[in-house]
């Protein structure tokens, strides 16, 4: 790493010192955990791993099968896990604040295959390099809409 006045940087460091790039004592990490849930495509998982993210289904989630909206945004919640889906239900249960998740959703609405699927991930990702949590970020055939979830 850099180094200002001699003085070599740490994590322990509250604030950049000077003469320094702020951006080299950032020590986040942008790679996002993903379900990717309802009835998507298989391209969609590749493409959110084309873009440095990865992305699991239930299975590899673990997650216990038959879970009810509500339940699974509690244990999506509770595993640190994000949520791409075009399950309406489980975008509905959210917008209610029925259960606590403080994580974004990617809400692909829009019909079509794996090309379609595919471009939609590419436009949130092209608009949004970096998610918010506690976002709802919809994706049409033409657009991104990013609604705030309750709570937040």
């Amino acid at each position: 790493m850099a180094a200002a006045a001699g003085k070599p940087l740490s994590p322990d460091s509250p604030t950049p010192q000077p003469g320094v790039d702020r951006r080299a004592t950032c020590f986040y990490d942008p790679v996002v955990r993903f379900l990717i849930h309802g009835t998507l495509a298989p391209a969609v998982a590749d493409a959110v791993r084309r873009h440095g993210h990865i992305a699991a289904d239930a299975q590899m989630a673990e997650l216990p099968e038959g879970l009810a909206p509500d339940e699974l945004l509690t244990e999506l919640h509770r595993r640190q896990l994000d949520v791409i889906t075009n399950d309406s239900a489980l975008v509905a249960a959210a917008l209610e604040g029925r259960a606590k998740f403080q994580r974004c959703i990617g809400y692909l609405r829009l019909s079509g295959g794996d090309v379609e699927q595919t471009q939609a991930i590419d436009r949130l990702f092209g608009r949004y390099g970096r998610l918010s949590p506690r976002r709802l970020y919809t994706v049409t055939g033409t657009r991104v809409k990013v609604r705030q979830l309750p709570g937040a």
